[in-house]
C-alpha cells in the first residue's frame, strides 16, 4: 500500500512549511481526526514501523499547532522527518525520547464527513532512547503572519511548552516584530521546559 500522506507533511531539518502547503493542510486536516469508525467499514490494514522524534515543531493547520515529527519507510534514519497531524491510539508522546513503534495503519472506504481515511493504533513500542539534555534542536517560531509564541503565562511556544529565553528574551521580541520567519535553537530542561540558545 502506497504510504498514506493525509496525515503527513514533508518536513527536511530547517525546512519550514511553504505558502502553497498552507491550502494544501487546511483541506487534509478538515480530514485529520482520529477515525471512529466501525472495524466493519475498514478497507485495508497494514503494519508499520515509525520513528517519533524527541520534541515537537510547530506547523499550521487550520490554526497553528504542535505536532509530533516522525520517520517511516525509507525515511528513516535519514535527516528529513514529517509534520503528524493525526494521533496514535494507545501511544503516550514523552518529549526527550526517540521511539520506535508499531504501528497498525487501518483505511476506512466511508468516513463521516468529520472523520479521517486512517486511523494509526500503537502495536509494540520497539525501541525508547533518551535523548542528552544538551542536543540542540530548532522550533519555528515565526512563519509570516503565523507567530507560535503565546506570552500569558511568560515565554511558550502555543501554551504548551515553557521556554528559558536566557539573555536572548529582548531580541527574540524583536524579531518577532520585524522578521517574517524565526528559528529558534533550543536545548531540553525538562518535560515541559526547554531553553533557548540561539536565533535564526
Amino acid at each position: 500500500m502506497t504510504q498514506p500522506l493525509e496525515h503527513f507533511d514533508i518536513y527536511p531539518k530547517n525546512h519550514l512549511i511553504n505558502t502553497t502547503m498552507k491550502k494544501h493542510l487546511l483541506l487534509l486536516m478538515t480530514f485529520g481526526l482520529l477515525c471512529t469508525c466501525s472495524d466493519d467499514d475498514v478497507t485495508f490494514s497494514e503494519t508499520t514501523t515509525m520513528r517519533i522524534n524527541h520534541y515537537k515543531n510547530t506547523a499550521i493547520a487550520l490554526e497553528p499547532v504542535l505536532t509530533l515529527l516522525v520517520q517511516n519507510g525509507d525515511n528513516i534514519e535519514t535527516e528529513s522527518w514529517n509534520n503528524f497531524y493525526s494521533t496514535i491510539e494507545g501511544f503516550d508522546y514523552v518529549p526527550g525520547y526517540i521511539y520506535d513503534l508499531s504501528v497498525r495503519i487501518d483505511q476506512f472506504g466511508n468516513p463521516a464527513a468529520d472523520d479521517g481515511s486512517f486511523k494509526y493504533t500503537l502495536l509494540e513500542i520497539i525501541a525508547k532512547q533518551e535523548v542528552p539534555a544538551e542536543t540542540e534542536f530548532d522550533i519555528n517560531l515565526k512563519f509570516n503572519d503565523y507567530v507560535f509564541m503565546t506570552t500569558d503565562s511568560g515565554y511558550q511556544i502555543l501554551n504548551q511548552i515553557d521556554i528559558d529565553c536566557n539573555t536572548l528574551c529582548d531580541t527574540l521580541d524583536a524579531q518577532l516584530e520585524n522578521q517574517d520567519i524565526v528559528v529558534g535553537t533550543f536545548t531540553r530542561l525538562s518535560t515541559n521546559e526547554i531553553k533557548l540558545i540561539e536565533l535564526q
